[in-house]
């Protein structure tokens, strides 16, 4: 429904849009409804609705199922082969890997290093960008309280 509601856009893009993501047989089925994978899908829909120079994905497979993850990366190099620039975060390594041509490692804010996943790996003699990434950052754990989440008794988590 949130797409069917978009101002502007032509019905026939809308429509292309969910057919991208298959998501047409769905179009008028309440969000609230939808899997997660079937969420990031209309997610992407939603970013590209209005036809963005440059499309931001932060963390698009975080949670999901085998299947929509791999809908979701094929997704995203169809994309960037029909010439969309997309600014990719994630901390999955290998999705990375596989699907950027161009790589910014950071840490605690500070971009510790840029380039292709082959030039960042050769560079650090190494096979994988997650071990680019260790390298870099170490390898120690980084466990982290945040002091102002208490959980009262309700159960609840209070800020």
């Amino acid at each position: 429904r949130d797409v069917e509601r978009s101002r502007g856009l032509g019905d026939v893009y809308k429509r292309q849009l969910l057919d991208m993501v298959k998501l047409s047989n769905w179009k008028n089925t309440p969000v609230g409804a939808f899997s997660s994978g079937m969420r990031q899908r209309l997610n992407v829909v939603r970013a590209l609705l209005s036809e963005p120079k440059v499309l931001f994905l932060d963390e698009p497979t975080v949670a999901l199922d085998p299947q929509s993850t791999a809908f979701i990366r094929s997704l995203i190099l169809e994309l960037s082969r029909q010439g969309k620039t997309i600014v990719l975060t994630t901390h999955i390594m290998d999705e990375a890997d596989r699907l950027c041509q161009r790589v910014g490692i950071m840490d605690h804010g500070k971009i510790l290093a840029v380039g292709s996943p082959e030039e960042l790996k050769q560079q650090h003699s190494v096979n994988t960008l997650e071990e680019v990434f260790l390298s870099l950052t170490g390898r120690e754990l980084r466990d982290f309280v945040d002091n102002k989440v208490s959980i009262r008794r309700t159960g609840r988590l209070s800020r």
